[in-house]
């Protein structure tokens, strides 16, 4: 399965903040975080889009992972890097 690079942070606490806000399983890898996104991932993108108080930029990362998965129903490997 190929790694789909999602979104880029400007920072290594960004990109993790949003995940962990997210609630997503990921692992550190090179310049990214990666994880596999699964159909029952579906639930935690559709709370954090329906929050009040979801930052932009996570609203931002769960629309492009809401994406992948719409595209990839059976699960896809994701990758949100960071620059710093």
């Amino acid at each position: 399965m190929a790694v789909i690079t999602v979104m880029t942070f400007p920072t290594l606490d960004l990109a993790e903040s949003a995940l962990d806000w997210i609630g997503l399983d990921f692992a550190d890898a090179e310049g990214a975080f990666e994880g596999d996104l699964v159909a029952d991932d579906a639930e935690l993108l559709d709370e954090a889009l329906g929050a009040a108080d979801t930052p932009d930029e996570v609203r931002e990362l769960a629309r492009a992972l809401q994406f992948l998965l719409a595209a990839s129903p059976a699960g896809a490997a994701y990758r949100v890097a960071f620059e710093a």
